[in-house]
């Protein structure tokens, strides 16, 4: 159906004709940003697939767990589901009400960027408006902001239902971003952001949360959709105006980089909670320290236990990881296999992509100007990315993963992962 046909029929319905109400699957996820992640995103760089047990547990508490779904321009209102229907299908009353409230905002807005196609369809900010609670430090954060996107292959092919083997291998990113506040630093990961989604009729709904976004109202605030999950893409694929502090797509990205501009209501801003609120982004260490200290406080003494042991273990393996050189890495570790992977430099270039071969490795980036710090000559080295511990179920034994950056002779640079060689240093 074109879309010429679709905007006619829409002009010719009803708004309570809507699709029907049916799903074979849904899936929540909850969204498990690594604390860490805040750090290396302040300081210019981004990492994935560090997994150890302190981060996998805490974050997991800590991260929300509710998406909404998108609709589109005109035409698109009558094809996806509503926002309200999306929140049922989730199984939150109190979202769905609040979707149906006077404070929610439809968009139905629709952008069409390389494979996919997306679609905005609603947003919603307020106060204790989910049946899912979000802890931070142990308190209840209430105040929140609530949307929905629809996702769509642009050629009509439908996306892989949730039960599927090939469900997973295309990842999203959504997040906000704000006027004034660089995207790199302030986006989805560090407003405390997180999503549930399902497929339904070959379309993928996506519906997300984070931190009240209406105390920026003041300003633009914007949202993303960008074909893949990882702080990095937002360098990529988004361009920062420091002069007017505006956030635009870039031009020249090759893939999926939609970009929607809220109409939010700006009597709503609160420009001193929203300042009180970024300098609560701020922590020190030892603040942070104090906030996880307290949510294990909360936790049955079980948790806390292989919490505590997970720590106890990759304190093991970061003294062991400070050990690794190039000349002893292949005497300590061995190389999982078909792991390594060559990584593409362009020297010339503001930003560097590494990932290890196969789906379950690891992958990152940073500023190219950290990249020249770790290899500034052609000399052999070695570079730690990443490491994680697992385990410490029935059998009690814990596993470690290494991801490593090395530069050889030739001057070849590649990504792999590395395993320490039994006997391993753990428990």
């Amino acid at each position: 159906m074109s879309k010429n046909l679709d905007e006619l029929l829409a002009t010719a319905l009803t708004p309570d004709v809507q699709p029907k109400h049916t799903l074979n699957e849904q899936i929540l996820r909850r969204a498990k940003e690594e604390a860490q992640m805040k750090e290396e995103m302040k300081n210019g760089s981004k990492k994935r697939g560090t997994w150890s047990t302190k981060r996998a547990v805490a974050t997991a508490m800590i991260a929300a767990a509710v998406l909404a779904v998108g609709g589109g321009t005109t035409y698109a209102a009558w094809r996806y589901l509503i926002p309200q229907e999306a929140a049922a299908e989730l199984q939150d009353k109190k979202l769905m009400d609040a979707f149906s409230g006077e404070d929610a905002i439809l968009v139905n807005e629709t952008q069409t960027y390389g494979a996919y196609r997306s679609t905005l369809i609603g947003i919603v900010s307020g106060k204790e408006l989910t049946d899912y609670a979000t802890m931070v430090g142990g308190e209840v954060r209430a105040d929140r902001s609530y949307w929905l996107l629809a996702i769509e292959h642009a050629d009509g092919t439908p996306m892989p239902e949730t039960g599927s083997p090939e469900y997973g291998k295309e990842t999203f990113l959504t997040s906000p971003f704000v006027q004034g506040l660089e995207p790199w630093k302030y986006n989805i990961y560090t407003f405390g952001g997180g999503y549930s989604e399902f497929v339904q009729d070959g379309v993928m709904y996506r519906m997300a949360e984070c931190d009240d976004l209406e105390v920026f109202a003041d300003r633009e605030v914007y949202l993303c959709l960008a074909d893949e999950n990882s702080a990095g893409v937002i360098n990529e694929a988004y361009n920062f105006d420091e002069t007017t502090g505006k956030v635009s797509r870039n031009e020249a990205y090759d893939g999926c980089n939609a970009l929607f501009t809220l109409p939010l209501d700006r009597a709503k801003a609160d420009p001193e909670k929203a300042e009180s609120y970024l300098r609560s982004l701020e922590k020190t260490p030892e603040e942070e320290q104090a906030e996880m200290d307290k949510e294990l406080e909360n936790l049955p003494e079980s948790q806390r236990k292989e919490i505590e042991e997970g720590e106890a273990q990759t304190e093991i393996l970061r003294a062991f990881v400070q050990t690794l050189t190039v000349d002893n890495i292949d005497d300590l570790c061995e190389k999982v296999a078909d792991s390594e992977a060559v990584v593409n430099v362009d020297w010339d270039s503001d930003w560097v992509e590494y990932s290890t071969a196969g789906e379950a490795g690891s992958s990152g980036g940073m500023r190219m100007s950290e990249f020249k710090l770790l290899f500034p000559d052609d000399a052999p080295r070695i570079s730690v990315q990443s490491y994680g511990i697992s385990g410490g179920g029935e059998d009690g034994r814990y596993y470690a993963q290494i991801c490593v950056l090395r530069m050889d002779e030739d001057g070849t640079i590649t990504c792999a992962d590395y395993v320490p060689k039994e006997p391993y240093p753990f428990a």
